[in-house]
C-alpha cells in the first residue's frame, strides 16, 4: 500500500474543512493546476468547488440540481443565530458598498465596535445591553470561526471581512434572508425581552 500523500491529497482534505485564499501560496497554487480533477473528485460526493481567481478564493459546495431528489450530501447546513445571519447580512451589504466606493481597496476591515454597530442598527431597543453585546459578540466569534471573518493579528479588535461572503450569499439569497429576517423581526417585535 503507498503511504505517499501528494500535495493534493492535503488540499483535498483542506477543501472538506475551510476555504483556501490565495495568500495560502502553496496549497493555491496546487488548487489552481489541478481544478479540473479536484471538481470531478468531489462531484462525485455532492460537492462542487467553487474557485474566484479574482478575488482569491475557493470552497466546496453542494451540488443543487433541478429535478433531481437525490444528490450525495457530505455537508450539513448549520442554522445562524438571528444576530450572526444579521451580521452576515449587514457585511454582504458592506461589500457592495465597499467595491462601490473603493474599487481598489482589496480588504473591507471592521472594528468589533463597527461590527456591532452593524447589528445594533437593526436590534429593537432592550433594557439589557449587556446580553444584547454578549450576544452580538458571540455572532462575531461565530462568523470567525466560519471563515466569514478573520481577526487581524496586529490589531486584536479589527476584523477582515472575507470576500466569500460575496460567494455564499449572491443577491438573490440576500434578499431571501432580508425578509425571513424581517418576518422574523415583526414576529418578535411584540415579545418581551
Amino acid at each position: 500500500m503507498n503511504t505517499e500523500f501528494t500535495p493534493l491529497d492535503f488540499v483535498k482534505t483542506r477543501l472538506l474543512k475551510e476555504a483556501i485564499y490565495r495568500k495560502d501560496q502553496e496549497d493555491w497554487e496546487v488548487l489552481r493546476t489541478n481544478q479540473d480533477k479536484v471538481n470531478h473528485f468531489f462531484h462525485s460526493l455532492g460537492l462542487r468547488l467553487v474557485m474566484d481567481e479574482a478575488e482569491g478564493f475557493a470552497f466546496l459546495d453542494q451540488i443543487q440540481i433541478e429535478g433531481v431528489d437525490r444528490v450525495p450530501k457530505l455537508t450539513q447546513r448549520r442554522q445562524l443565530s438571528y444576530q450572526a445571519t444579521l451580521l452576515l447580512v449587514c457585511l454582504r451589504e458592506e461589500f457592495c458598498r465597499f467595491d462601490t466606493a473603493a474599487p481598489d481597496a482589496t480588504r473591507l476591515m471592521k472594528t468589533v465596535g463597527e461590527l456591532q454597530d452593524l447589528v445594533s442598527a437593526f436590534l429593537k431597543e432592550s433594557t439589557n445591553q449587556v446580553r444584547d453585546m454578549s450576544r452580538i459578540s458571540a455572532a462575531i466569534q461565530r462568523l470567525t470561526d466560519l471563515g466569514y471573518l478573520e481577526r487581524i493579528s496586529d490589531d486584536p479588535e479589527t476584523y477582515e471581512a472575507k470576500p466569500i461572503i460575496k460567494a455564499k450569499l449572491g443577491p438573490e439569497q440576500l434578499e431571501d434572508i432580508k425578509l425571513r429576517l424581517s418576518k422574523y423581526a415583526n414576529l418578535n417585535s411584540d415579545t418581551s425581552d
